[in-house]
């Protein structure tokens, strides 16, 4: 056996029979060259935020070739991919604020993993955006005060941020707006039954669901006519709106 084909046979010996005792410089004696994997981007030192892509080159030396390159963050796998340019999105909304350590592997085709160097950015969100609605208005009332006004109140609601106000709505349409936990609706018909609905929303826009409904019945409008005076003239009497 000539040299060449012991050094071969050692190396694939090693590989195989121990393990990957020695993997780069088995590679080295093999012949086959190396990996050399550098993050692109995000760069060294960098501020991310959201959802940004981390790319990784692979510069080849010999006749390897690139099985898949993996992506990691502080040791935790983000994702893989198998071709050229290699490149992962990465959510940092998922990641706590701070500085974090990116690195890429490429597994060549017999197996061995090749590093990249470190690439430390740090992550800078804001917090999430308000998705929560405040709770239902509870406890609506309401009370006709005349014939043309009806007086509403409700208990206030509450919001994981905070209540922003209400919105009133009458027979099912939208009619005021209000900071208050109370309503006078005024300009109403006499005689007529209105329903009533109250929601809340904070100051993201987050709207809830009306609120139960309360109904009232204005009264008719007070008379405000007096009577007629009738005047009864006895027989053989002068007319008293007559002139002598």
């Amino acid at each position: 056996m000539n040299r060449a084909r012991l050094v071969y046979a050692t190396a694939l010996s090693a590989m195989i029979g121990w393990g990957l005792i020695a993997p780069q410089p088995a590679q080295a004696q093999l012949g086959l060259g190396s990996l050399i994997v550098t993050i692109t981007f995000p760069a060294d030192g960098s501020p991310v935020s959201g959802t940004v892509p981390v790319n990784a080159s692979v510069s080849i030396i010999g006749s390897l070739t690139v099985s898949q390159v993996q992506f990691y963050r502080d040791g935790n796998l983000i994702g893989s991919d198998s071709a050229a340019p290699y490149s992962v999105s990465w959510n940092t909304t998922s990641t706590n604020n701070g500085s974090h350590t990116l690195t890429a592997v490429a597994t060549d085709v017999l197996g061995v993993r090749w590093n990249s160097n470190p690439v430390t950015v740090t992550v800078s969100n804001g917090p999430p955006p308000d998705t929560t609605p405040p709770m239902v208005p509870t406890g609506l009332t309401a009370s006709a005060v005349s014939s043309s006004q009806i007086n509403l109140s409700w208990t206030a609601s509450s919001d994981n941020v905070g209540v922003s106000g209400y919105r009133v709505y009458r027979n099912g349409t939208q009619i005021a707006t209000t900071g208050a936990t109370s309503f006078a609706n005024t300009g109403l018909s006499p005689s007529t039954t209105y329903s009533y609905t109250v929601a809340a929303y904070d100051a993201a826009g987050n709207l809830s669901a009306q609120s139960s409904p309360a109904s009232a019945t204005t009264p008719a409008p007070p008379d405000t006519t007096p009577p007629a005076v009738t005047i009864n003239q006895a027989a053989g009497q002068a007319d008293p709106t007559s002139s002598s």
